[in-house]
């Protein structure tokens, strides 16, 4: 699977300190489909989320995305449903779960997530780390992700990346 390096749609816009417990509740910890789990994603903050997001949309978060117990669920909905995260911060085992689940991913400055409304239309080169409020015409930049981490994404994740490194032996 290949995962879109650049994505256009909705930004469904969150404030800061979001646990990863609010992104999917601890009561679907032991559920394990994308599909399923995609339905859960941020429920208890906006329940029209799960089902109004289309590929291409963008969450937009300030500080501390996904703090707390670092579980996989939160990015394996958002793999499934097709869209990218752009966020303030967040800390070392969300970072890594979103990569390694194959999320389109950029850390901005607060002044980026500052010029993003809810519901406002962007495109965000994850690979450039481009930036483009289509609402309002504002063109920003994030920093990338490495180019090996962009290529775990861009594999759909780490099991895809190793896969392809199997079969291009």
């Amino acid at each position: 699977m290949t995962v879109q390096t650049t994505l256009r749609g909705r930004a469904w816009k969150f404030e800061q300190d979001i646990s990863s417990d609010q992104l999917i509740s601890a009561r679907h910890v032991f559920e394990f489909d994308p599909r399923l789990l995609s339905k859960h994603l941020l429920h208890e903050l906006r329940p029209e989320l799960a089902q109004q997001a289309k590929p291409g949309d963008v969450i937009v978060a300030g500080a501390h995305f996904a703090h707390g117990s670092n579980h996989s669920h939160p990015f394996l909905a958002m793999q499934a449903l097709g869209v990218g995260l752009l966020c303030r911060s967040l800390s070392r085992g969300p970072f890594r779960l979103a990569i390694f689940m194959g999320v389109p991913l950029l850390q901005a400055s607060d002044e980026v997530i500052a010029a993003i409304e809810d519901g406002q239309q962007l495109e965000i080169d994850f690979r450039q780390g481009r930036v483009i409020n289509l609402s309002t015409g504002a063109s920003m930049q994030a920093e990338p992700l490495s180019p090996f981490l962009q290529e775990i994404v861009q594999a759909g994740g780490g099991m895809g990346f190793i896969e392809s490194r199997l079969i291009n032996k």
